[in-house]
C-alpha cells in the first residue's frame, strides 16, 4: 500500500522527489532556510551596502549643489561653529566675574577680620601695660605677668611686683586709698599746711581800716 501524504505526491515512486520539490518550488518560491549566522552575515552586509549608499548620495547631493553651494554649506558651518564658541566664551566671562566678585567678598571679610584681630591684641598689649604701671616689675620678671584682660594682668602683675619686692627684702607697695595720703597742693615746702601759712601772713600784715 503507498503512503500518503498531505500534498498527496508519493515520493516513493519514480520521480517522487522531484515532483515534491517541484510542489515546494510553487509552494514556497525560492525561498530558503538559513542558520543565524547567516542571517547576521546577511544584514552586516545589507547594512555596509546601505551605507555605501548612502555616502554615495551625499557624495552625488555635495556635486549636485557644485562648488558655490559646498562653500556656502561650509561658511554656514563654519558661522554655526563661532557662534556656539562666542556663547561658551560669553558664560565663560560670566562665571569668571562672578567668581571675582565672590573673591572680593572673601577679601573684604579677611581684612574686617585682621582689623579685629589687631585691635584685640593692641587691647591686651595696653592692658598688660597699664597694669606693670601700677604694679612695677623688674624686666627681667615681666614675661611672667600674664593675662587675658586688664583685671587678671593687673592681678599678675601685683602678685609678681610683691614676690619681688619679698625676695628684695622690702615691704610690698601698699594699695593708694582713693582720697587718703599727702596732698601736696595742701602743703607749703616747709611742711606747714596752705591754709595756716595764710593765717600767719594776716596776723603779720593786719588790713588797715
Amino acid at each position: 500500500m503507498k503512503k500518503q501524504f498531505p500534498h498527496g505526491i508519493d515520493i516513493t515512486a519514480p520521480g517522487g522527489l522531484t515532483a515534491l520539490m517541484a510542489f515546494h518550488r510553487k509552494t514556497f518560491g525560492d525561498a530558503v532556510m538559513e542558520t543565524d549566522e547567516e542571517a547576521a552575515a546577511k544584514a552586516a552586509a545589507e547594512a555596509e551596502a546601505k551605507a555605501a549608499a548612502d555616502a554615495a548620495a551625499a557624495k552625488a547631493a555635495d556635486e549636485k549643489l557644485g562648488e558655490g553651494g559646498i562653500k556656502a554649506l561650509k561658511a554656514e558651518r563654519e558661522a554655526r561653529e563661532a557662534a556656539e564658541k562666542r556663547a561658551a566664551d560669553a558664560e565663560a566671562k560670566v562665571q569668571a566675574a562672578e567668581d571675582a566678585k565672590l573673591s572680593d567678598i572673601d577679601r573684604a571679610n579677611k581684612k574686617a577680620l585682621d582689623a579685629e584681630d589687631r585691635a584685640a591684641k593692641l587691647e591686651t598689649a595696653n592692658a598688660r601695660l597699664a597694669a606693670l604701671a601700677k604694679h612695677p616689675v623688674p624686666e627681667d620678671y615681666q614675661d611672667l605677668v600674664t593675662g587675658t584682660d586688664a583685671a587678671s594682668f593687673e592681678a599678675s602683675a601685683k602678685k609678681i611686683s610683691e614676690l619681688h619686692a619679698r625676695a628684695e627684702g622690702k615691704a610690698p607697695k601698699p594699695d593708694p586709698v582713693p582720697g587718703s595720703g599727702d596732698r601736696s597742693g595742701d602743703h607749703n615746702p616747709a611742711g606747714g599746711s596752705i591754709a595756716a601759712g595764710r593765717e600767719q601772713y594776716h596776723s603779720k600784715h593786719p588790713k588797715k581800716s
